[in-house]
């Protein structure tokens, strides 16, 4: 029958395994952190990009270790360094099967009273940042039959009141998904993003942006709880998995139900 699976497309699923190497742009904490310790768990090589935490870089990569697993951290700026980047990833690791894009500036503001470097730095860490960081891996990801993977969150179609950039920002990240997910199709290269939730994480437990905000958003949740990194990592780990091999150019919402609240 015209369209139907082969018996060879079922033994190649059922063959597939998690990518060999992943480069995580985020990979010092939070929902990085997560997802480097569960692909270390699947034998996956990480290379860990961070931008100022260095300590949580280097926390997670003991982590990583004393497990078992193999990986390095990186100090770059992903708005400025994606050639870079990816240059460094390919001197650790030898390849990058896939790419996972978790950063995202500390930044709040209305708006209307956002300045142009908050404005510029977040569409350079979200959007540009990404585009570039895959531009960079374009012909590695195409022999590799790469996947990448970039964090939105519910602020790029729900109004947050201290999103003022960031939700903008990631608005075009998942736009841009769509776009990279339709002409990286015909090379075999998957382009998905996970869209969270606020995260209970320290980093959000500690802030004035989202602290007090973090109540108010679990008793909205139909689960009743907020998301921690490790859910979001799941939903990650899963779109890299061979389970996933036909899904590009999706948002999935990994937010306990809270986006079906009107």
């Amino acid at each position: 029958m015209e369209g139907a699976r082969s018996s060879e497309d079922f033994t190649a699923a059922r063959n597939a395994e998690y990518p060999r190497t992943a480069l995580l742009v985020g990979g010092a904490h939070g929902v990085g952190r997560a997802t480097a310790l569960r692909l270390a768990a699947k034998g996956t090589s990480t290379v860990l990009v961070y931008r100022r935490n260095r300590d949580g870089a280097a926390q997670t990569v003991a982590e990583i270790e004393a497990l078992g697993g193999t990986t390095s951290s990186v100090q770059a700026d992903l708005a400025m360094e994606a050639g870079a980047i990816v240059t460094a990833a390919m001197e650790r690791m030898g390849r990058i099967d896939a790419i996972v894009c978790t950063a995202t500036p500390i930044m709040s503001g209305r708006t209307l009273s956002v300045s142009r470097d908050d404005f510029l730095l977040a569409m350079d860490t979200q959007a540009w940042g990404l585009l570039d960081l895959v531009r960079a891996a374009a012909d590695e990801l195409t022999l590799r039959r790469g996947v990448v993977i970039g964090c939105s969150s519910l602020g790029a179609n729900l109004y947050a009141k201290y999103y003022g950039a960031l939700g903008p920002a990631k608005a075009a990240l998942e736009t841009l998904v769509k776009y990279l997910a339709a002409e990286l199709g015909p090379r075999q290269i998957r382009v998905n993003a996970v869209s969270p939730c606020l995260i209970n994480d320290p980093k959000h437990q500690t802030s004035e942006i989202s602290a007090p905000h973090m109540e108010p958003a679990r008793r909205r949740t139909p689960l009743r709880r907020l998301a921690c990194p490790d859910d979001v990592a799941a939903v990650i780990t899963a779109l890299l998995g061979p389970e996933f091999a036909f899904v590009t150019g999706q948002v999935i919402a990994v937010d306990g139900g809270y986006s079906l609240q009107a």
